[in-house]
């Protein structure tokens, strides 16, 4: 019976290690950081930056924080990231080269992220 028992908790434990994601600690925080990214633009005068930029960010949010609750991150953990990034992002001009620096970034780590984003920002309108 211990046995049982003892080889029950060992397959517990060995497969929830496994159920959880697959992302990178490294991934992870560069992803949350262009969450912040993604939320700073949208917090820039209307008069200095494109509404399709706009747009763009709003769609990356929303397919970036889908992918990391699916990998199994805390939404506590993306929230606090990307304040903390947005904190000191905030009243800054666009950045032409962070986005397109995060931007690539994404759509290396999630696989058909660019053709969601673009099907997705298309409905914002």
């Amino acid at each position: 019976m211990k046995k049982i028992i003892l080889t029950l908790v060992i397959l517990h434990f060995a497969t929830s290690s496994f159920a959880g994601g697959h992302i990178s600690k490294e991934d992870k925080e560069k992803a949350i950081k262009c969450l912040g990214h993604y939320t700073a633009i949208t917090f820039i005068a209307a008069n200095e930056v494109e509404a399709i930029q706009i747009e763009y960010a709003l769609a990356s949010y929303k397919i970036v924080k889908a992918y990391l609750l699916n990998e199994k991150v805390k939404e506590d953990e993306i929230n606090k990231g990307t304040i903390e990034e947005l904190d000191k992002l905030i009243g800054q001009s666009f950045n032409n080269e962070r986005n397109d620096e995060c931007n690539s970034f994404i759509y290396n780590l999630i696989p058909g992220s660019e053709e969601q984003i673009e099907k997705l920002r298309g409905t914002l309108k």
